[in-house]
């Protein structure tokens, strides 16, 4: 990067997340189409007349000129590109979830146009899908993305092929799914039984097609499985407890 793109970034963004920062101003966390996660300051952006401040909202798709900084950076201007679409506090709840999980798995200024293109299309299936099943792909595929996938094929223990009709539990310390030789010696903690249903319906969500969908039933034991899974998962990787679940949990969802 020469010295002009290390002092001001151009670039579109998509909003994860708006946080009121002192007395008038707001902190900024964006992923970008070329520079990837951004963190900034829009210095003055509480006061009402700031028409950039009112443009800084959670899932808003901007234009942004961020001026870097030795210890923060600084939001210069912002256009809008397109205004989140109007999503029910379901679908918004679900779309917090997508962007914390964004904002805790990368790193700041690693560029990914995948996942810059993976997040508008999760966003807009919002509306269009259920939005569970939408934001369960779009963490799954998010490890993927980022190198953090679990092993779903093979036994981490001993890297035996595991066939859908084998018995297997799931190890979030040793990253992915153990059989049942390698179960039966296991001493570490939280493994937990993964049944058929649950491995099939996480191999359709990996490749879930938002606008075409594969047609698969989804049965509600193995989805509660692996949400169980998956988010226990992501917690042993980041050891961040993630507080959009804890607002779906009080929201009963």
């Amino acid at each position: 990067m020469s010295e002009n793109e290390r002092e001001q970034l151009i670039d579109e963004a998509l909003v994860l997340h708006v946080k009121d920062y002192q007395t008038a101003d707001k902190l900024v966390v964006c992923f970008t189409k070329k520079h990837g996660k951004l963190r900034f300051i829009a210095y003055g952006a509480r006061y009402v007349k700031n028409v950039q401040g009112r443009l800084l909202q959670p899932f808003a798709c901007l234009n942004i000129q961020v001026q870097q900084g030795q210890r923060v950076d600084k939001l210069r201007s912002c256009e809008l590109v397109r205004m989140p679409k109007s999503l029910d506090m379901q679908q918004m709840a679900y779309g917090a979830v997508a962007a914390e999980l964004t904002a805790v798995l990368t790193e700041d200024h690693e560029a990914d146009e995948e996942l810059y293109e993976l997040l508008l299309a999760t966003l807009a299936a919002l509306t269009k899908r259920n939005p569970r099943l939408v934001v369960l792909s779009f963490a799954i595929k998010l490890l993927g993305i980022t190198g953090f996938a679990p092993q779903m094929s093979h036994c981490v223990g001993c890297g035996t092929a595991i066939a859908l009709e084998d018995a297997a539990w799931f190890s979030p310390l040793q990253g992915g799914l153990l059989c049942e030789a390698c179960h039966a010696g296991y001493t570490g903690e939280g493994l937990e039984p993964c049944g058929q249903g649950t491995r099939q319906l996480w191999q359709w969500l990996v490749t879930l097609d938002y606008e075409n969908p594969a047609a698969f039933s989804v049965r509600g034991g193995d989805l509660m499985e692996l949400e169980r899974l998956l988010y226990k998962f992501i917690f042993f990787q980041t050891d961040k407890p993630l507080n959009s679940l804890n607002f779906l949990s009080q929201m009963g969802l």
